[in-house]
């Protein structure tokens, strides 16, 4: 049964020193789930740090402020970047004026991906403003693609930035093989499952099993931007109508219009040459 709540409903605990931990995808809320989901919140001055066990996936996704971010080399990072951290990756946040994020953590990889143990994933920092931007053939629903096996080298996870003008809606559909989570960043809308409606609003978080069928709508008067996860990031989408069936181009171009073709070149090569060094 899809699970709804926003994360002002999660109390906050304070896990260090100026860094306040919601835990938005925990047991008591959504019982058996792939992943974990938290949303931190630093304060100015604050450095928080990640290092997913050996056999564990990291994912981080900023949604306000700046910070840095520090591992193999230092990125500055705004609320346009997402970062997927192998196993056994340690990496450091700090920010100067406060800063807030989604972490999310896969424990035992292999469960989703079979191919972990022999193929290391790939520490990659993604500006999402600077990616390609996929158009739907059906409407003007765009997609970003954050985490692909492509792209980071695993199949335990996949994520992507969605966007729905105002009015649009998706047909309905499940996805087969995943369980697939989703978090409002901003705009309003609605969502079903399972012959009930929900309203949505910034900081909604959804969790859609295995199976379930689902659908999606922006409201009339605002866009609805959302982050989804899936978990694993293989898995098969079937529409409740087959004829409804949505198809995704790329543009070749970023969510501003400029060209990423040559960009998209660079940014995959410096990804495989700064590849993660560590083996389990």
């Amino acid at each position: 049964m899809a699970a709804v709540f926003n994360e002002k409903s999660v109390k906050a605990e304070a896990s260090a020193p100026g860094i306040a931990w919601q835990r938005l995808l925990a047991d008591q809320r959504v019982k058996g789930a792939r992943l974990t989901l938290d949303r931190l919140t630093l304060a100015p001055g604050a450095t928080v740090r990640f290092e997913p066990a050996a056999n564990s996936l990291g994912w981080l996704q900023l949604l306000e402020g700046e910070g840095r971010l520090k591992s193999l080399y230092t990125d500055r990072v705004s609320a346009s970047h997402s970062a997927l951290l192998p196993p056994g990756f340690n990496a450091a946040l700090s920010t100067v004026e406060g800063t807030s994020l989604l972490y999310a953590e896969i424990s035992d990889a292999e469960r989703l991906d079979p191919e972990f143990p022999a193929k290391t994933p790939r520490f990659t920092v993604i500006d999402w403003t600077r990616e390609p931007v996929f158009l739907s053939e059906r409407d003007a629903r765009k997609r970003i693609l954050l985490v692909t096996p492509e792209l980071c080298a695993t199949n335990a996870i996949r994520a992507a930035f969605v966007i729905y003008p105002k009015g649009s809606a998706a047909p309905a559909y499940h996805q087969k093989g995943a369980d697939s989570f989703m978090y409002v960043e901003s705009g309003h809308g609605t969502a079903s499952a399972g012959g009930q409606s929900f309203s949505l609003q910034p900081g909604e978080l959804l969790h859609f099993s295995d199976g379930e069928q689902q659908h999606l709508e922006a409201a009339a008067d605002a866009e609805l931007h959302f982050l989804v996860l899936y978990a694993p990031g293989k898995f098969e989408t079937v529409w409740a109508d087959p004829s409804t069936a949505s198809a995704w181009r790329s543009t070749g171009r970023d969510i501003h219009g400029w060209e990423t073709a040559k960009d998209e070149r660079e940014r995959r090569v410096f990804a495989k040459v700064f590849g993660s060094p560590f083996t389990r």
